[in-house]
């Protein structure tokens, strides 16, 4: 990255006319990617450097030549879309993986037959996971993960019944992958064909979105035709805020899956004992019947 000092003296060199207006746009925009990338620098060296470039010759320089002399002296690092978007992927990514716990809710909807449930509240850490899915404002079932232990226990509350077995290898698949577990959703966007949406306001929080329809997004246990995911992410905390995918295939059984996660509380930390199963004693034990 070049000095400022490079700048102005480039820019003093041009004999250019411009508009002093226009230059004032075009310099706004390189201090605020140097605000960015030199956190570390006095405010008072910045200040004293935009008025000594203001004062210079470069206020009759052509817009043009500013664009160029950007291009020479190698600064588009500054003001690519990554600086200038609120949103860097990257960053996003990093912050999803060390969030220590996420709450979120998931609504699905599945071509095979109305669901049990209306949504579900799901509690996921790094090692277990619980999801409670409601009826109206009721809890009607319950399923834990655990998977330090591979264990699955699903408690039906509406039928007193419970069952607890091993995790398949393809249980664990699912709940590694995007699909199931949204700080997934961020390294499935970034390593698949995307593109960016740009904003949008939802819930009242401005956010910046990614779209893919790429068909190997996420984990499927059945054959997949199409996929279109979208994930948005607040433009002021990083955190994805709403994520959202439909999906076709299944060959002859013509599956269409329609899901969407929201209402995100990341970085949690959640207490082990609320993710840990506790099984009412007047319960069956499924495996008995």
């Amino acid at each position: 990255m070049k000095s400022a000092e490079d700048i102005k003296r480039y820019f003093q060199k041009s004999t250019l006319s411009t508009n002093r207006d226009k230059h004032e746009a075009i310099f706004e925009k390189i201090q605020r990617a140097q605000d960015k990338s030199r956190t570390t620098s006095p405010a008072s060296n910045r200040l004293n450097l935009r008025s000594n470039i203001m004062k210079s010759p470069i206020t009759k320089l052509a817009v043009a030549a500013v664009i160029i002399a950007l291009v020479v002296l190698g600064l588009f690092e500054f003001i690519g879309t990554e600086s200038t978007s609120g949103v860097v992927w990257a960053d996003v990514a990093r912050k999803v993986e060390a969030s220590r716990g996420v709450i979120y809710r998931n609504r699905a909807t599945h071509s095979g037959g109305p669901a049990d449930s209306d949504y579900s509240i799901v509690y996921l850490s790094d090692t277990k996971s619980r999801d409670d899915s409601y009826k109206g404002e009721e809890i009607i079932r319950t399923s834990f993960c655990d998977f330090d232990t591979q264990t699955f226990t699903w408690i039906a509350h509406d039928a007193g019944k419970y069952m607890q077995k091993a995790m398949s290898e393809e249980t664990l698949r699912e709940q590694h992958g995007a699909w199931a577990n949204p700080k997934r959703w961020i390294t499935e966007f970034l390593s698949r064909n995307h593109r960016k949406l740009g904003r949008k306001t939802i819930d009242g929080v401005l956010c910046e979105g990614l779209e893919t329809t790429d068909p190997t997004f996420g984990v499927s246990n059945f054959q997949v035709d199409s996929v279109l995911a979208q994930i948005w992410v607040s433009v002021e905390t990083g955190y994805p805020v709403m994520l959202e995918a439909e999906i076709t295939g299944g060959g002859d059984e013509k599956i269409h899956i329609k899901g969407v996660l929201d209402q995100f509380q990341w970085d949690v930390e959640l207490d082990p004992y609320f993710l840990k199963p506790n099984i009412p004693p007047d319960y069956v034990d499924m495996r008995t019947l």
